[in-house]
């Protein structure tokens, strides 16, 4: 308890202070001296049961320790201005827990189990695009012609290579060699379509990058004017994802292009109106969501976050602002021992400059389904992103700061934040609920805390605005600002 209150004094000490606009507010913690704050937290409540004999008094309840909107109207050092007035959403029942967790791979069945729901069969194919005899016979002459060592460094940009290096280059020619060889083999000599292989849930591996999964064998119908389940090679940031046939503009309705959010004619919904069928809709926004749920039973435990009424029209480009169809979009996240993780539209991997053993680790999205459905309740497009499991639970309930200080904290923020901006910021979501930090000198592991994320519109002095999700996140623990980016 001492230490808390040691935190506590800290926490009020540095937000009296008047923040330096220049100074970062945002550096790797050690996430050991975070972890040795909750769990003596819980050791002390658990020798003082021992020294008065009585039972370990149930925490109380988030939900009552926070009031039920926040409000703010309040203008920075230098004149940017703050505004809100929306329903505090905190993502648990109960108490939260601190949880580790590291990044997982899907596996095979898992794969292959989606995608047989997705795409409605029990027989599923690699498609591929048909090769007439004479483009394989070029590709397999191309592999053949091996390049000297010195070739392999000078052609192929590779000046620093190793013998080694070259060696595994001409064993990956060689497998593709095989390869091609063995399609060349099966080609039909009538004209036929080539047929394709048939897919067992393996995710791609070598240099292939992504596969996409449909329902005929053989290469009759172009990709885009049928179904297809894409599948990502290991460590991707999007683990699947599924569209329907992209032919038509007005039926081109993908997942990202209905999560972006900021653009004229969206809208959220609130939870309470989940069983209203929204105007220009047959269906409810619930009715959506069961549309999308039930596809992950069994494999990650996932709840709804948002759903937003939403359309595909492009931000920029050609097609900007040009609505092809409308539908609902709806956002899925995780649920940790009954708390929630709010969607996070980020990678949370982005490493420091002196971190450079890690600047080429894959990337961790939060984890997070996202997808389009139609006004009558069909689903038109999803992706899956950033897996991850628990490996321990390092505390039941952790000590939370008080929300007084969390709205010091987060004005303090915001000098910094929008220093020199001259701009507005409307408050659109306040949440309270579980976020992934990464440890100190890892790109595989984190911690699952809890945390408050803001979500806001910024007005630009020069008349454009955006929609920042998140706009700022704070450590509930320790009222530490978290950079969504970098993951800490």
């Amino acid at each position: 308890m001492k230490r808390i209150i040691s935190i506590l004094l800290l926490v009020l000490l540095f937000a009296a202070c008047v923040p330096t606009p220049e100074v970062d507010a945002v550096k790797q913690k050690d996430t050991n001296v975070l972890i040795d704050t909750v769990k003596k937290e819980e050791e002390e409540r658990i020798v003082m049961q021992e020294q008065t004999g009585e039972a370990v008094p149930t925490p109380t309840p988030v939900k009552e320790l926070v009031p039920e909107r926040f409000t703010c109207d309040f203008t920075t050092n230098d004149g940017a201005k703050i505004e809100g007035d929306v329903r505090i959403r905190v993502l648990t029942d109960g108490v939260f827990p601190m949880l580790r967790v590291e990044r997982r791979s899907v596996t095979d069945a898992e794969r292959l189990t989606l995608a047989k729901r997705l795409l409605h069969t029990e027989d599923l194919y690699i498609y591929q695009d048909v090769l007439d005899r004479r483009s394989v016979e070029d590709m397999i002459r191309g592999l053949m012609d091996e390049p000297t060592f010195e070739q392999y460094r000078k052609d192929y940009g590779m000046s620093t290579a190793t013998e080694e290096d070259y060696e595994d280059f001409l064993a990956y020619r060689r497998e593709q060699l095989a390869y091609w060889q063995e399609y060349y083999r099966n080609i039909p000599t009538d004209g036929s379509a080539m047929p394709f292989q048939q897919w067992d849930g393996a995710a791609p591996t070598g240099e292939t990058t992504f596969l996409q999964i449909v329902t005929e064998s053989e290469g009759r119908t172009n990709i885009g004017f049928q179904p297809s389940v894409t599948v990502l090679r290991d460590g991707s940031s999007r683990v699947m994802g599924y569209t329907e046939p992209q032919s038509d503009r007005e039926k081109n309705a993908t997942a990202s292009g209905f999560n972006m959010t900021g653009k004229p004619g969206v809208e959220r919904i609130e939870p309470e109106d989940y069983d209203i069928i929204h105007d220009g809709a047959t269906v409810t926004p619930r009715t959506a969501a069961d549309a999308v749920l039930p596809i992950f039973d069994g494999i990650v435990d996932l709840c709804v976050d948002d759903i937003y009424w939403s359309n595909n029209a492009d931000t920029d480009g050609e097609g900007a602002g040009v609505v092809g169809t409308y539908g609902y979009l709806v956002r899925l996240t995780p649920i940790y021992d009954g708390s929630i993780a709010p969607y996070i539209n980020d990678y949370g991997v982005h490493p420091d400059r002196e971190e450079k053993e890690l600047q080429y680790a894959p990337e961790w999205d939060y984890e997070s389904v996202i997808a389009a459905v139609s006004t009558e309740g069909r689903l038109l497009s999803l992706s899956w992103y950033g897996t991850s499991k628990v490996t321990e639970t390092i505390a039941e309930s952790t000590p939370l700061l008080p929300f007084d200080e969390i709205m010091r904290l987060f004005e303090q923020q915001m000098n910094r934040q929008l220093y020199g901006s001259g701009a507005k910021v409307q408050i659109t979501g306040v949440k309270l609920g579980l976020f992934r930090i990464r440890e100190k000198n890892s790109m595989e592991t984190g911690l699952m805390v809890p945390a408050w994320i803001f979500g806001g519109t910024y007005y630009g002095a020069d008349g454009t605005h955006r929609e920042l999700s998140p706009l700022c996140v704070i450590n509930a623990i320790d009222g530490s600002i978290i950079d969504a980016h970098k993951g800490y």
